[in-house]
């Protein structure tokens, strides 16, 4: 029995591994800069908590593109301007809607793509210099936020100090009435 290793044969192993391990690279590489993108932005009149650079971009629930680059809109800081690339066979219609979801409970935040009628037009620039943008809709979170702030303020209106004056009157002439008929 040979115990000695075999030295040539472990390093040629070692270079053709290693070769086919490179080839694989590039070949993956290649494959994902064949593809085309068409740039865009998104823009949200809400917080985009969760959202960040190399978040995906789903159109009805598939896969078409991430993010690129987030950034506060410089004529309004109240707005949140998401740059986002998609696959250029991603038919973005001048119809088509964003808005900010989440994937899971603790899952990231995703901006999700939905309608786009055939019939409407391709969603293109004004300006050639600028990528079209995306109407949005707002988020679930952001109705929620809402309704609640309408309820809220709805309650203030009902509780307002002209409101318990006359709710107190009230309920003091119902006490002199239930008086007068013991």
């Amino acid at each position: 029995m040979e115990t000695k290793a075999n030295y040539v044969l472990i390093g040629a192993f070692t270079i053709v591994a290693g070769l086919a391990l490179l080839l694989f690279g590039l070949w993956a590489a290649k494959y994902s800069s064949d593809r085309t993108w068409q740039q865009y932005r998104v823009v949200f009149r809400e917080a985009v908590t969760g959202l960040s650079v190399g978040s995906p971009v789903q159109y009805n629930g598939i896969a078409v593109g991430s993010i690129t680059e987030l950034t506060l809109a410089p004529n309004d800081p109240r707005q949140v301007v998401a740059h986002v690339r998609v696959n250029s066979t991603t038919p973005i219609k001048s119809d088509t809607r964003a808005k900010l979801a989440i994937t899971s409970l603790t899952g990231p935040s995703i901006i999700q793509l939905s309608g786009g009628t055939p019939e409407a037009p391709a969603l293109t620039a004004i300006d050639k210099s600028d990528a079209p943008i995306i109407q949005t809709t707002p988020s679930a979170l952001q109705n929620i936020t809402d309704t609640a702030n309408r309820i809220v303020e709805r309650m203030d209106q009902m509780l307002s100090d002209k409101n318990v004056a006359s709710i107190s009157a009230t309920l003091q002439n119902l006490e002199k009435i239930s008086g007068g008929i013991a």
